[in-house]
């Protein structure tokens, strides 16, 4: 260990070789699907909070999205210059050890249920998701062979989406239950950040790819260097765009889900949030079989049309839920409808990013993984804000006279995507991963 706390190349003398690490891989996988289900029991805790209890008849849940967006654009770009100077092992156990402090700060912000408190505390999760992500998606070509990537980052995307459905899942129930000791809540989330750091703790050390990289005091650190990097290179910063449409639209569909239940669509009423978290769990259990299912599909259709039936069939489904106070009412079976759709909309989209999250990690050259996803991180929060704040003009009354539904909200989102994916399609198309891996040419 060196005294910057950067593994250096000398560290593994007890390491197998690098592409040759499922141990590595394996607690990777356990440290972050605990992170998940920590940011997303929080955050979930929140929206319901910001929809139903805190600010009765109106919907502020686009703040909340806004403020944990906000740390990713600011800091992705040094949190990607880190991810290469030093090992991201290294960085990965930091920032574990950074989440039980926040978690503890979030227990005792949702037991006083101070808006401002709470909104910090979103604020610091994000920060310390915005400096975790680069290093955990860019390691994992540095523990599994171009060969095994898109079976690594199903695996990935199934054990994430684990973490987002109990998460998810169990934030209405707990709400329901517990919202005068929410405190409870908060400690179980530190229990979990503790467990999941010492997952972490169990990946062997792992060298530096760029050791002489100057680190900038300034936020974005290299981040416009490396996006001019990207756009030099055919279509690959086209296709690091189009992943960032996909989470403008998931983030809009995640509020526009709370968003159903007001009155005359889903008719969610107080003590029935577990309705909603019935809606998130069909939503995540659906993306985890679409991740074990992706991999497969891959081996068997290139990856750009693969991507492509997964964007379309997923905004099919998600335009099924016009329908919902429309159509078909409460009465009529409109939970069950919503239910359907978030089954369409978790299987397609998984096989929209399993293959894009696996071409990003294969595409850049070695020495540049890390920045990429820190550009990765960068484009999609800044996506995810602007989600946000396409919802609180759409439906907070940001605008005055402007008040749609939260389904043609998050419909008219899903449009946007397919358009981004068809103005790109020549790109789209001609993914592929090599064989062999790519030596840095930077």
């Amino acid at each position: 260990m060196s005294m910057d706390g950067a593994e250096s190349p000398t560290d593994h003398s007890d390491a197998t070789q690098p592409g040759d690490r499922p141990r590595d891989f394996r607690a990777l996988v356990g440290a972050q699907l605990l992170g998940a289900f920590n940011d997303n029991l929080f955050k979930q805790l929140l929206l319901l909070m910001a929809a139903l209890t805190l600010f009765p008849g109106q919907d502020k849940q686009g703040l909340a999205f806004a403020v944990f967006a906000l740390p990713f654009i600011i800091f992705s770009g040094m949190a990607g210059d880190l991810s290469e100077r030093f090992s991201k092992r290294s960085i990965i156990w930091r920032m574990k050890l950074a989440e039980i402090v926040v978690m503890g700060l979030g227990l005792w912000a949702l037991q006083i249920q101070s808006w401002a408190f709470l909104l910090g505390v979103l604020f610091l999760m994000g920060l310390q998701s915005a400096f975790f992500g680069p290093s955990k998606y860019g390691v994992i070509p540095e523990l599994v062979g171009p060969s095994k990537l898109v079976r690594a980052n199903g695996t990935i995307a199934m054990t994430t989406f684990m973490g987002v459905l109990f998460g998810q899942a169990l934030a209405g129930p707990l709400l329901d239950n517990f919202g005068d000791t929410l405190w409870i809540v908060g400690l179980v989330c530190v229990a979990f950040a503790i467990v999941g750091t010492v997952f972490a703790a169990f990946m062997r050390p792992l060298a530096a790819q760029k050791p002489e990289l100057a680190v900038s005091s300034n936020p974005f650190g290299n981040l416009f260097q490396t996006i001019g990097k990207l756009r030099a290179k055919k279509g690959l910063f086209s296709i690091v765009l189009l992943y960032s449409f996909f989470w403008f639209n998931g983030g809009i569909v995640q509020q526009a889900i709370t968003g159903l239940g007001e009155a005359g669509y889903l008719n969610i009423q107080p003590g029935e949030a577990t309705e909603i978290s019935y809606l998130l769990v069909f939503l995540a259990v659906s993306i985890i079989v679409g991740s074990l299912v992706a991999p497969a599909m891959a081996k068997r259709f290139p990856l750009g049309r693969l991507v492509t039936a997964g964007a379309i069939l997923m905004v099919v489904s998600q335009m099924s839920l016009l329908l919902i106070g429309t159509v078909v009412s409460r009465e009529g079976g409109a939970l069950w409808l919503a239910k359907a759709s978030m089954v369409g909309i978790g299987f397609f989209g998984a096989f929209f990013v399993v293959p894009i999250q696996s071409y990003l990690q294969d595409a850049p050259p070695a020495g540049m993984r890390g920045q990429t996803f820190a550009v990765n991180n960068f484009m999609n929060f800044i996506f995810i804000f602007l989600g946000g704040v396409w919802y609180m003009i759409f439906r907070g009354g940001l605008i005055p006279g402007v008040h749609l539904s939260a389904a043609v909200t998050q419909a008219l989102a899903g449009g946007l995507l397919l358009a981004y994916l068809a103005l790109q399609w020549r790109y789209v198309k001609d993914m592929r991963i090599d064989a062999d891996p790519v030596e840095s040419d930077a």
